[in-house]
């Protein structure tokens, strides 16, 4: 196998990797009939928890 098969086997692996991650994500987003906005935590999750004033 040369160097360039491995390469794009790789390649392919990361993408069908990448869509099986996000799959859901768009699915889950696009199914209702109203937006989401940003409150929704499947589409935009939150990183850091929100700061208590």
């Amino acid at each position: 196998m040369s160097l360039w098969e491995y390469a794009m086997g790789w390649l392919l692996v990361l993408w069908l990797l990448a869509m099986l991650l996000v799959t859901p994500m768009f699915l889950a987003h696009h199914r209702t009939l109203r937006d989401h906005g940003p409150g929704c935590w499947w589409c935009h999750p939150r990183l850091l928890p929100r700061k208590r004033r």
